[in-house]
C-alpha cells in the first residue's frame, strides 16, 4: 500500500467521516468494546470530541457536564474523569471539570482546579482522526498529544478510536509521532504494545 503525507490523509478522513450513514450504531458498537476496558480504573483522561471528525466517548462517562445529541447508552462508567485544557507555554493540561467553556479553538475545555498528569493517569483516551497500522496516531495536525504522550510507558495507557473502514491509514510516519497502546473499532481491539 503506497503511504501518503498527512495532509492528504487527513483531507480524505475528514471528508469521509463525516459521510457515514450509522455513525451512531458504530460508536455505541465500539463504547461496548472500550467499557470493560475501564474496568478497575479510577483516575482517566479523555477528551471533548469533535462531532465531525471524531469517535463520541462521552456518552459512556457517568454524569458528564456536557448536553449529548446522541442516544441513551446503557452502560457509563463513574471514574473520575479528566479533560484537556490548552494552555499557553505547557501544551495540554488535564483537568477534572465543575463545567465547560469554549476554548481556543471551538472544542469545549473543563473549568476545574483538580488536574492530573498523563503518568498519574490510569487510562488515557485519546482523540483522533486516524491510525496508522503500526498504531501510530493521525491528529489534527497541533501536535498536542504527540507532545505529551512521548513515553512509551504513558503511551501504553493510551487508547485510541476509529470506524474499521478507515482503518489503517497509510500516512507517512515522522519521527515525533506516537502510538497508542489499544485502537478500538466497532469490529476489534487491536494492540500495538504487546
Amino acid at each position: 500500500m503506497n503511504s501518503i503525507s498527512k495532509q492528504d490523509a487527513r483531507k480524505i478522513l475528514k471528508t469521509n467521516i463525516q459521510k457515514l450513514n450509522d455513525r451512531e450504531e458504530l460508536e455505541s458498537a465500539i463504547l461496548k468494546r472500550l467499557f470493560p476496558l475501564l474496568q478497575g480504573n479510577s483516575n482517566i483522561i479523555t477528551y471533548v470530541p469533535d462531532l465531525q471528525w471524531e469517535v463520541d466517548v462521552l456518552p459512556i462517562i457517568e454524569s458528564c457536564p456536557l448536553p449529548r445529541p446522541t442516544s441513551f447508552i446503557e452502560s457509563r462508567h463513574s471514574a473520575k474523569w479528566y479533560f484537556p485544557k490548552v494552555v499557553k507555554d505547557k501544551g495540554l493540561c488535564f483537568l477534572r471539570p465543575f463545567s465547560f467553556e469554549k476554548g481556543p479553538y471551538g472544542i469545549f475545555e473543563p473549568i476545574g482546579d483538580e488536574e492530573i498528569s498523563v503518568e498519574d493517569a490510569d487510562l488515557i483516551l485519546v482523540p483522533g482522526l486516524g491510525y496508522h497500522e503500526n498504531g501510530f496516531r493521525l491528529g489534527r495536525g497541533g501536535g498536542y498529544y504527540d507532545r505529551i504522550l512521548h513515553k512509551e510507558s504513558v503511551q501504553k495507557k493510551t487508547i485510541g478510536f476509529s470506524f474499521s473502514k478507515f482503518f489503517p491509514v497509510p500516512f507517512q510516519v515522522e519521527e515525533h509521532d506516537v502510538k497508542v497502546g489499544k485502537m478500538i473499532t466497532e469490529f476489534q481491539i487491536h494492540s500495538f504494545f504487546d
